[in-house]
């Protein structure tokens, strides 16, 4: 199942859900996500939280007042 292959202490994306939460009732969690990827299917409208993502600036070595000494990663809705 998708849902414990998350990795845990990772950054929670915009919707603040971390993936200690849908792991803790695993059975409860696929539920639930069954039912909103159905109703997803059935009126063909995906969630604009999931068409949108926090732009995160993590460091690399080097002179960190040069923007190229960063590299973006975009944090995203974890469903």
């Amino acid at each position: 199942m998708a849902v414990r292959q998350i990795k845990n202490g990772k950054a929670a994306g915009p919707d603040n859900i971390p993936a200690e939460a849908l792991k803790s009732d695993i059975e409860a969690t696929t539920n639930m996500l069954y039912l909103l990827f159905k109703k997803i299917w059935e009126e063909e409208q995906v969630p604009m939280d999931w068409k949108e993502g926090h732009l995160v600036k993590i460091p690399k070595k080097g002179d960190l007042s040069k923007c190229e000494n960063y590299r973006g990663i975009t944090l995203l809705s974890i469903p």
